[in-house]
């Protein structure tokens, strides 16, 4: 049984929160102390990420939504949970919930992967990309103190990478690190066709995109909308694809937003 890392924090209503690629659940160290404040908030290193041991020799959606599932039954944190989901980490995050209805109260995806799947040999060359492009995050914490090099190592990620402190800067792109599964969940994510999952799913969805996000296709909360008539959806004004990063106290409110719509 692989292990599973897991910063909790706070009390009251459960809620798990899973980052996207490349990076770990530091991602949600801007939001997670408001969230603490009337919630358990359980934010983790997805598996082949971070401080957790990979899942398989690959990278199986089914297969690392269960390690996720399990290392939070080891720890004791409550069933069910509302979940949320960033990117990779809404496409794991719904598979977890469709696999493991009873575990799940509410879905919340963040700016999804899993909705728009391109072709195999597509992915698989954006993974290779990806593998070059992992070791800049990896190793260039000191052009962080450049308003350029902010931009460079955001790049797709936030609207303005200059308009982040280069601490910030610093301690994400340090997170790419324990990236040892970069390429494999890339491909995976990105051939996946998670649509059937999300319309048959029987809980309560929400979303929440930034208005400028260049990474998830611009029609996404539309595909959400159509899949999902029942739907709560939020658009965080001039954030990126890491709205929780350039925008949090925005975030957290359309989150409680959409919790409370989807109750």
């Amino acid at each position: 049984m692989g292990h599973l890392a897991i910063d909790v924090s706070g009390r009251g209503e459960p809620i798990v929160l899973v980052h996207g690629l490349a990076t770990t659940g530091a991602i949600w160290r801007r939001v997670a102390p408001s969230l603490a404040r009337s919630r358990s908030v359980a934010a983790i290193d997805v598996p082949g990420f971070g401080g957790s041991d990979p899942a398989g020799r690959g990278f199986d959606l089914d297969a690392v939504a269960q390690r996720i599932r399990e290392g939070l039954a080891r720890t004791g944190f409550a069933e069910p949970y509302d979940l949320v989901g960033h990117s990779m980490g809404g496409a794991l995050a719904l598979t977890l919930a469709a696999t493991h209805p009873e575990a799940v109260r509410r879905l919340v995806l963040v700016s999804p992967a899993g909705l728009a799947p391109v072709p195999g040999a597509l992915a698989a060359a954006v993974g290779r990309a990806a593998e070059l492009y992992i070791p800049l995050r990896r190793y260039g914490a000191p052009l962080a103190g450049h308003p350029w090099g902010r931009r460079l190592l955001m790049t797709g990620g936030v609207i303005d990478g200059a308009a982040l402190a280069p601490a910030e800067v610093r301690q994400l792109v340090c997170s790419s690190r324990g990236a040892r599964r970069t390429r494999e969940a890339l491909v995976a994510v990105a051939a996946a066709d998670l649509r059937a999952m999300l319309a048959e799913l029987r809980r309560p969805v929400g979303a929440i995109i930034g208005s400028g996000d260049r990474v998830v296709r611009p029609g996404t909360l539309d595909t959400i909308r159509a899949l999902r008539p029942d739907a709560a959806c939020e658009a965080v004004a001039d954030a990126g694809h890491i709205s929780m990063i350039e925008r949090p106290r925005t975030f957290v409110t359309a989150l409680e937003r959409v919790l409370v719509a989807i109750s």
